[in-house]
């Protein structure tokens, strides 16, 4: 199995020091997986704890991952006790440039009490972040993403709008 790790900054933006920005830092493995200027998608992130399917986790800070050169998204599956990445990498090529030598798919499988701890407590940091900073300028808090949706995001219940029983009723 692999080992996921999310850390949560708040940083000064260095040609304007009174505005600030949140970002999300993840290691598999004790490596980063993505170029700089490749930020992670909190929407999607919390989304894949829960949900299979294709997550631009990776994107530009504009929210758009075609802007780094993202063309493929992290294909997400869940087990019962396990998450699963299959992915492209490197994530971000420009389209002028030719794939690397070194490219390959890859695939991480984490466990999923681990996945959704770290993203649990990632989303918390956050937040918390988000809601302590009280200098005068502004504060970027995701890719296409304004703080009042910050703020407002959950984590899933694991169990989804699913029921677990055909004979029970689910209220969407």
């Amino acid at each position: 199995m692999n080992d996921i790790r999310i850390t949560v900054t708040l940083s000064l933006d260095e040609k304007n020091p009174e505005d600030a920005y949140i970002d999300f830092n993840l290691s598999v493995d004790g490596q980063y997986l993505h170029e700089v200027g490749v930020y992670i998608d909190p929407v999607d992130l919390v989304s894949s704890t829960t949900m299979t399917g294709e997550f631009f986790i990776y994107t530009c800070d504009c929210g758009n991952p075609a802007c780094q050169g993202i063309d493929d998204g992290v294909m997400v599956s869940h087990t019962l006790d396990t998450v699963k990445w299959e992915l492209r990498n490197p994530i971000s090529k420009m389209p002028d440039e030719p794939m690397p030598d070194w490219a390959h798919d890859a695939e991480f499988v984490f466990p999923k009490s681990l996945y959704v701890e770290q993203i649990t407590m990632a989303l918390d940091h956050a937040k918390r972040l988000a809601q302590g900073f009280s200098a005068t300028g502004n504060l970027w808090v995701g890719p296409g993403l304004f703080l009042e949706g910050l703020l407002a995001l959950e984590m899933p219940q694991q169990d989804g709008f699913f029921v677990s029983d055909p004979g029970e009723y689910a209220v969407h």
